[in-house]
């Protein structure tokens, strides 16, 4: 999605693991190409130093548009990471944004994919299900 907004002042795109098995980018403002290329790196190096890493959680409450090709390139990190990653989830009220994880659904049939309006009940659904299940996932319909 373009943003009809200026794109003064490059937009902020973090990687981060706030919980255990738990891989977070969160953007701010518009990302550029670039800035998706550095965080998506930074996943990388978060997903190595860090086995336990089995979900996604896509933070974009405060994005504020992309490069058209940007969409291809998150999809593009899922499918590297697709025998490991079991759980995506956005967090966003913008229905486009919403519109994606429609996309990875029918690319990722493997993938439990939910949107959130708020990052605590993503991360609430993110994490649900290891003490119950040993540690497993049960797949959500």
């Amino acid at each position: 999605m373009a943003s009809l907004r200026s794109r003064d002042g490059e937009g902020k795109i973090v990687a981060s693991r706030p919980s255990p098995r738990v891989l977070e980018i969160r953007s701010v403002g518009y990302i550029s190409r670039t800035g998706l290329e550095r965080v998506l790196d930074d996943a990388e190096l978060l997903m190595i130093g860090h086995p336990d890493i089995d979900t996604l959680l896509w933070n974009t409450l405060r994005h504020d548009g992309h490069e058209p090709g940007n969409p291809n390139l998150g999809m593009m990190f899922h499918r590297r990471h697709a025998d490991r990653l079991h759980r995506a989830a956005m967090v966003t009220h913008s229905a486009p944004m919403a519109a994606l994880s429609n996309i990875a659904r029918a690319l990722f049939p493997g993938l439990a994919v939910g949107v959130f309006g708020k990052r605590e009940e993503a991360v609430a659904w993110l994490t649900r299900g290891h003490a119950q299940h040993g540690g497993k996932r049960t797949r959500v319909a």
